[in-house]
């Protein structure tokens, strides 16, 4: 479990910490940084958003090979495991070990959510209005003032520069910071489905092994099988699958015998020894004549 393992650590990592520094540090490179925050109840400087922009590119790419790594270690692992129920019992293990970023992730991608791990607000600044109330004033004119005309795409006719730029900045910092919580949720869940798949496909195997334990064992040839049985139909004692002109569907007929009985033949050769006009059931009625093989019409022992 070496991969999945490296693979959860990397998505449950807050990165958020990755694009902030402390006020107090010393060697803070103020070219990369911008905007003074309060994170967690302290105050950061907050890199810069084209910077960041990039770091999160580089995390995802980062990410894509431990995805492939986990991936193939799990599908090498089932390969080599002989039951279908330990099979499953490793998937069920690998996705309880992947739901766990998932939780957290769901509610990072919200980052102006106090639950999310990328939340932060910005340090208030004087004579600047927060997002919030810019919003809220915007809301409440829009709503409310019949006078107040094309706001929604024009907000600097009300409100100071600053005041435009903090909503502006808002909007594409929040695009920006969290595209990264959105990308890690999205790889996790698409691991997971993949894994998701794989249980039905093995819960299908292990039906379908049930089905075969309920079959009768036909121990004969298919060929036999296909005569005894289409001579059965033909002279009154089964009621074969019929197609809308009253002709026998020898294609349903056999599927519906394959699901009651276990025979090493395939679906069109058991149909063509249950046509007696087929050359196949015709060849197999001449070594059942030869043998004075005979089953009298139902009538006829009625």
């Amino acid at each position: 479990m070496e991969a999945i393992l490296e693979l959860q650590n990397a998505l449950i990592k807050n990165y958020y910490k990755d694009f902030i520094c402390s006020i107090d540090d010393e060697e803070i490179e103020f070219n990369h940084y911008s905007e003074l925050i309060i994170y967690r109840n302290n105050e950061y400087i907050e890199k810069r958003l084209e910077v960041i922009k990039d770091e999160i590119r580089f995390i995802i790419e980062d990410i894509k090979p431990l995805y492939l790594k986990a991936l193939s270690e799990t599908l090498f692992k089932l390969a080599n495991l002989p039951a279908p129920t330990e099979k499953l019992n490793l998937l069920y293990y690998t996705i309880k070990i992947l739901s766990i970023p998932l939780v957290q992730l769901r509610k990072d991608f919200y980052i102006n959510d106090c639950d999310s791990r990328y939340f932060s607000i910005p340090y208030p600044k004087e004579n600047t209005l927060s997002v919030e109330e810019i919003t809220s004033q915007i809301i409440d004119k829009f709503f409310n003032d019949k006078e107040y005309k094309n706001l929604y795409s024009n907000p600097s006719t009300e409100f100071d520069d600053m005041d435009v730029w903090e909503l502006a900045y808002f909007n594409i910092r929040l695009k920006i910071i969290s595209k990264l919580p959105f990308s890690l949720f999205t790889i996790t869940s698409s691991l997971i489905n993949i894994l998701n798949h794989k249980i039905d496909e093995i819960n299908e195997e292990i039906e379908a092994e049930k089905s075969d334990l309920l079959k009768l064992k036909w121990i004969g040839k298919p060929s036999q099988f296909g005569h005894i049985i289409g001579q059965l139909a033909h002279l009154g004692y089964i009621e074969p699958p019929k197609r809308d002109n009253g002709e026998i569907n020898y294609t349903q007929f056999s599927k519906d015998l394959l699901r009651m009985f276990k025979t090493e033949t395939t679906q069109g050769t058991l149909a063509a020894y249950l046509n007696p006009n087929n050359e196949k059931a015709q060849e197999t009625e001449r070594n059942f004549k030869k043998a004075n093989f005979n089953i009298p019409h139902k009538k006829e022992v009625s």
